[in-house]
């Protein structure tokens, strides 16, 4: 699994490396990743969809890859643990 993260959660991106995952700050890898991590203050809308690649290529859907889209993830207020349960299982609490 890739995950793309923001930059400032330095502490969240060594923690989840250590449990195995491929972490990158999203601008420092431009391809499509699994998830992305941020903090309360990403805004969707603020990013510039131009020609620049660092999140667009992710939060697109392309259709050759596995999942069809990123999950994205909220920091905020999530332990270590509550975010690998999130990237396990691909949703933020049980459907049942």
């Amino acid at each position: 699994m890739i995950i793309g993260i923001q930059r400032g959660l330095e502490g969240l991106k060594e923690k989840l490396e250590e449990r195995g995952y491929k972490v990158y700050y999203d601008d420092e890898y431009y391809q499509p990743v699994d998830a992305y991590i941020f903090n309360k203050r990403f805004n969707i809308p603020d990013i510039d969809y131009g020609d620049d690649l660092e999140i667009r290529s992710s939060i697109e859907k392309i259709p050759c890859h596995p999942n069809k889209g990123v999950l994205l993830i909220s920091s905020t207020n999530k332990s270590i643990d509550e975010i690998e349960e999130i990237l396990n299982n691909r949703v933020y609490s049980p459907l049942f």
